[in-house]
């Protein structure tokens, strides 16, 4: 609201936006404490920062762990491991998909309430998903499917007895009252090397992650 009102250029405004978006999201993918956030941003008002250099000269200042800025290689860890609310995960693949879509796609991206999260590999994995050699394999199993290369936005929610079912079923679904996400999904960027898959293992999930990082490092990019 600060820069809303008192920034009288456009591209300044957005450029400073921007930034803050970044800075907000990359904190977000890593887990970064927020209680700071009130001090920081009263700060930045404090001073009376007004312009894109100054506002990244300001985040980069901080180096505490209330403040700092989340490098790339922290980013990537956060998509690999962090746990996150589902509000929080949502609003992460919906603004890479945002993003990558193409200007000219034949689907219109609704708003953000229009989606639900999706567990690609679903919690209850052990009804229908091939068990792992051992006790252990399947906490790591537990945890990696609580991790963003394993969550998805979709614009309909799939039936429980789609959700939970064994990957090719669960991508074709149980005829046209209980569509599979080839049919709720179509259409989304963030979808599309998914749905080519054969089959959905923990290492496709951490492949999963590394190409979202691959985005989000440059959506989020805050240059020093």
């Amino acid at each position: 609201l600060y820069i809303a009102k008192n920034v009288d250029s456009e591209d300044e405004r957005n450029a400073m936006y921007g930034i803050l978006e970044s800075y907000i999201m990359r904190r977000m993918v890593v887990h970064s404490l927020t209680k700071n956030y009130n001090n920081l941003f009263t700060s930045l008002i404090r001073n009376e920062v007004l312009d894109a250099t100054s506002l990244v000269a300001k985040l980069h200042s901080g180096n505490d762990a209330t403040t700092y800025i989340p490098t790339n290689e922290e980013l990537l860890d956060g998509f690999q491991k962090s746990k996150l609310t589902n509000l929080q995960a949502r609003g992460i693949l919906y603004l890479i998909e945002s993003y990558i879509r193409p200007a000219n796609s034949a689907t219109l991206l609704l708003g953000f309430d229009g989606y639900s999260l999706e567990h690609l590999m679903p919690k209850k994995w052990r009804n229908n998903w091939s068990a792992c050699a051992s006790d252990e394999i399947a906490k790591q199993r537990d945890s990696k499917l609580l991790t963003l290369g394993n969550l998805a936005i979709i614009p309909q929610a799939l039936n429980a007895s789609i959700r939970d079912s064994d990957w090719t079923t669960k991508k074709s679904g149980k005829g046209a009252n209980k569509p599979g996400l080839e049919a709720c999904a179509k259409g989304l960027v963030t979808l599309n090397a998914v749905l080519l898959e054969d089959e959905w293992t923990e290492e496709k999930i951490d492949a999963r992650a590394k190409w979202l990082h691959e985005i989000a490092k440059t959506l989020w990019n805050i240059q020093p």
